[in-house]
């Protein structure tokens, strides 16, 4: 039987049964019916490479549990690793809501870093801009927001605890969740517990529920769960997957070709170094150097790009 992977914490997981209709369906075509029956499933040995969003075939047992047995391919996957480890985040998503605000200031670095990751697992990715109506600490961060647009970002401004519910589902934002499975992220403080319960009402009782079956205790916010948007407002088939908030992303995963290549001013630059080997530090005839140096490449993303590749040469 198939199933598809609602929240996870260790190696348990929460798994809800696919229809009939969306057993025989290829996964990017999965129409969008749940059947509804949702199991506490456990893998077998000690594998834990499953994540929210995953197709899984299970095995049942009893009345509401399952082992699951193996994994259905996946359409794409967002990770994040160190030196010593990979922390997958989610699978199969339409796209990615990066929530950040001028109050606390957003970090830049990470936020650059999960622009990469996304960029490298082809996944769109917006900037979800948070307290909007903050004036004064929203035009702290707006160059930053300017330069990101120029580079081809996306962004919606909102403010999740004072805008009027009805604006968001008329506007932007309610066209943007709208029949997409959205994977919504953001370091710690920018606000995304309240705007998962501003756009699903009962979240709260159902990570308290998924809570007690994960055995999370009262660490609520440590694993990922995937909420289904009220049909009230959106169409069948639309969904939000809320993250934990990290302050940390590390990218030891990705070569520096792919990094490289996941930054729009770089790209094209790169290969016309005098050097095929360049490392765009010193060496002579670099265009990296040269494009830094005469302003058409921000100076701070240089300094977020050297960070990232001195974490690759380490972790080799």
């Amino acid at each position: 039987m198939r199933a598809e992977i609602l929240a996870s914490h260790g190696r348990q997981y929460w798994v809800r049964e696919l229809s009939s209709a969306v057993d025989s369906a290829p996964l990017d075509d999965m129409p969008a019916v749940q059947s509804g029956k949702q199991r506490l499933a456990v893998t077998r040995g000690r594998r834990q490479d499953y994540c929210v969003g995953d197709q899984v075939e299970i095995e049942t047992i009893g009345s509401d549990q399952a082992v699951i047995n193996g994994l259905e391919s996946r359409r794409n996957l967002l990770k994040r690793s160190d030196a010593f480890r990979q922390k997958l985040i989610a699978a199969n998503i339409d796209q990615i809501g990066y929530l950040l605000a001028g109050e606390p200031p957003f970090s830049e670095p990470l936020a650059a870093r999960v622009l990469v990751a996304a960029s490298i697992a082809s996944i769109p990715i917006t900037w979800l801009v948070n307290k909007s109506d903050r004036v004064a600490a929203l035009a702290c961060i707006e160059p930053r927001l300017k330069l990101y647009r120029s580079l081809g970002v996306d962004t919606i401004y909102l403010s999740a605890r004072n805008d009027d519910a009805g604006i968001w589902l008329q506007g932007a934002l309610g066209s943007w969740l709208n029949k997409k499975t959205t994977l919504l992220m953001g370091q710690s403080g920018m606000g995304k517990s309240t705007l998962i319960n501003r756009l699903v009402p009962d979240a709260d009782l159902k990570t308290q529920q998924w809570s007690q079956a994960l055995n999370s205790g009262k660490h609520t916010t440590s694993f990922s769960k995937c909420f289904d948007l009220p049909q009230t407002n959106f169409s069948p088939g639309s969904r939000i997957i809320d993250s934990p908030g990290f302050q940390q992303f590390g990218l030891t995963h990705c070569s520096r070709s792919e990094i490289e290549n996941s930054l729009p001013e770089w790209a094209d630059r790169a290969g016309q170094c005098r050097y095929h080997n360049c490392k765009h530090l010193q060496e002579p005839g670099c265009m990296i150097r040269a494009a830094t140096d005469e302003c058409m490449i921000d100076a701070y993303r240089y300094t977020i790009w050297q960070d990232l590749v001195s974490e690759q040469d380490r972790s080799a």
